[in-house]
């Protein structure tokens, strides 16, 4: 019976995880619920009985969130078997990794159980409420970086309509968020643990800690809201702006009879805008993967293409720059510079030639079409995009068995900007803009606008393809994800989709502009750039979760080194003793 409830709790506290986070129910999720999401797990760790019990109870909840907030995933193509399959097993093995780590702090403490209740131990809740949430946050850090990053299902999805809350992540990042959310869940989750296990709270010496935590928490609530207050309301004069054509087509780049109608809907759509418009915009942006013909090969190829209004041509007569997600190829670039292998005649039997490397890309097109310059996507999905050991036979042969092909898009190495002159009548000298093109969920990474940032970017300008995902909630949790990194940068984001969610969002997190989600059209908005002044967060990075990895080890660490000498010291006393009644005995 105590493990069917343990069970039912972890299924509860993922149920209120998954309709805390943007959700097809709650569109743009609830923090409300995001504060108690964790309270049942958090109880099930302190009735766990052993680290294998932890682990495994861990392990379900994080394998049930996962599918319940990302079960999206299984429409990515034939990809399914990755993107929630293999993503699900993934979760499946840290989640019990993670268990045994989060029960470590309750394990420890409950060997002092007596002398805890006696109230000789009033650090013991504090421990446990610490060690959870600085733990809870070092998860959703490594969740969102590295190859298989991943930062959907997290707490800090549910914050996003508390805007009082979020303003402190210029300082923290986003992972503030995540040691505030966790850090009340665990206070409350430890208070339902003492009132289950003490008899008369308020003579136990060892609420004391615990009450003196829950005022800690509650004070950093109250610093999150007055320093939001400031931010939110704080006056930002727009520096320049740029005027923007957003164009939405709806398609899916996965069906190539859509893939292929891509760029005659985004020409109509533009054209149509254009039409409508009483002057014309600085920069027109379609969304990611619209041409399908890689650069610099088929460049011609959009002269005549498509038939009833060529692309170039187009581009032309309008007289505006564009900036459009499609490929680029890599070795027809650099030649022999590039740094794609070369193969050898013995090797896969292939004669001596280069490897044909691709990007997925950001084009720059001038008043004129010419091509100009690209930014290669940097952060790839994972055995979608980009296939670990790739240039091995065994991979290519699994590959092509599961989903049909054997290889990927090469990552970008550049973090490259655009420079789009603006001409609108705020701006009689003729300034620019520059601007970094993160595409698809490459804004959901702080790393990869930190690193654009840091080059110069004075507005984020994103190239998306989620029309796929056929669910208003994956366009929702995209979007909110993405919408942090303006609070992060204080930075303007501007969002151009297949499908959804196209919008543009202040330095605040205010939505200035969006376009409804799978819906064909376009819209021309003036998007304010304001000056460009680096955050703590854009100095310093992900400070807080690397400061809470040092603490985290330096705890262990002391108490190894505690343990070590208690043993030691008793090991002597062994050794005194049976000296003593050896001199007895002789």
């Amino acid at each position: 019976m105590r493990r069917f409830l343990q069970v039912c709790s972890v299924l509860f506290s993922a149920i209120m995880t998954a309709f805390a986070v943007q959700n097809e129910f709650l569109p743009f999720g609830s923090p409300f619920l995001g504060l108690f999401a964790l309270v049942p797990l958090y109880v099930t760790f302190t009735k766990s009985d052993s680290f294998k019990e932890a682990g495994i109870l861990n392990a379900l909840y994080m394998v049930l969130t996962h599918v319940m907030t990302s079960f999206w995933l299984g429409y990515f193509k034939g990809f399914a078997v990755f993107t929630l399959g293999a993503t699900a097993a993934f979760y499946a093995v840290t989640g019990y990794f993670l268990g045994t780590l989060f029960f470590a702090p309750f394990y420890i403490t409950r060997k002092t159980a007596t002398e805890e209740n006696a109230g000789l131990k009033p650090l013991n809740p504090v421990i446990r409420i610490f060690l959870f949430a600085a733990l809870w946050t070092i998860y959703e850090w490594k969740k969102s970086t590295g190859f298989l990053a991943y930062p959907w299902g997290t707490l800090v999805m549910s914050a996003w309509k508390w805007k009082l809350f979020t303003q402190i992540v210029d300082i923290t990042g986003t992972r503030g968020i995540s040691f505030l959310f966790s850090l009340f869940n665990a206070v409350v989750g430890e208070g339902l643990f003492l009132m289950s296990t003490t008899q008369k709270i308020g003579s136990n010496r060892n609420f004391s800690g615990y009450v003196r935590t829950a005022v800690f928490c509650f004070s950093l609530f109250i610093f999150s809201f007055v320093y939001g207050i400031y931010q939110y309301t704080k006056e930002r004069i727009p520096v320049k702006s740029v005027r923007t054509l957003l164009v939405q087509p709806v398609f899916d780049s996965w069906l190539s009879d859509e893939s292929g109608d891509a760029v005659e809907q985004s020409i109509e759509l533009t054209q149509k805008a254009l039409d409508e418009a009483e002057k014309n915009p600085d920069i027109i942006l379609w969304s990611e993967g619209i041409l399908t013909y890689p650069l610099p090969e088929y460049y011609s190829y959009y002269f005549y293409l498509p038939e009833e209004e060529p692309l170039i041509p187009f581009m032309q007569k309008t007289g505006i720059p564009f900036i459009i997600g499609g490929a680029v190829e890599i070795t027809a670039l650099y030649g022999d510079n590039t740094d794609a292998e070369e193969y050898s005649s013995t090797k896969h039997g292939v004669t001596s030639s280069l490897i044909r490397e691709f990007n997925n890309s950001a084009l720059y097109f001038d008043t004129e079409g010419n091509w100009r310059d690209f930014y290669g996507k940097v952060q790839l999905v994972p055995f979608a995009e980009v296939i670990p050991y790739a240039d091995k036979r065994w991979m290519q042969i699994l590959m092509q068995s599961l989903v049909g092909f054997s290889s990927g898009w090469t990552p970008g190495k550049y973090y490259n900007l655009f420079d789009i002159p603006v001409q609108a009548a705020d701006n009689p000298h003729g300034e620019s803009v520059k601007v970094g093109t993160p595409i698809c969920f490459e804004d959901a990474f702080p790393y990869v606008c930190r690193n654009l940032f840091l080059e110069g970017s004075e507005a984020f300008f994103n190239l998306t393809n989620d029309a796929w995902s056929r669910t208003n909630s994956a366009e929702i949790q995209h979007y909110v994800i993405a919408s942090f990194r303006a609070q992060e940068f204080r930075t303007t984001l501007v969002r151009c989709t297949n499908a959804g969610f196209t919008s543009v969002t202040d330095p605040a997190g205010r939505i200035l502009y969006s376009q409804p989600l799978f819906e064909s059209t376009a819209g021309i908005f003036d998007v304010p750039i304001y000056e460009r002044t680096p955050t703590f967060y854009a100095c310093f990075g992900d400070w807080l979760p690397v400061l809470f990895c040092f603490l985290w080890g330096f705890f262990y660490l002391n108490l190894y080194i505690r343990e070590h000498k208690k043993n030691t010291k008793a090991q002597n006393l062994r050794f005194v003793t049976d000296l003593q009644s050896a001199f007895e005995i002789l």
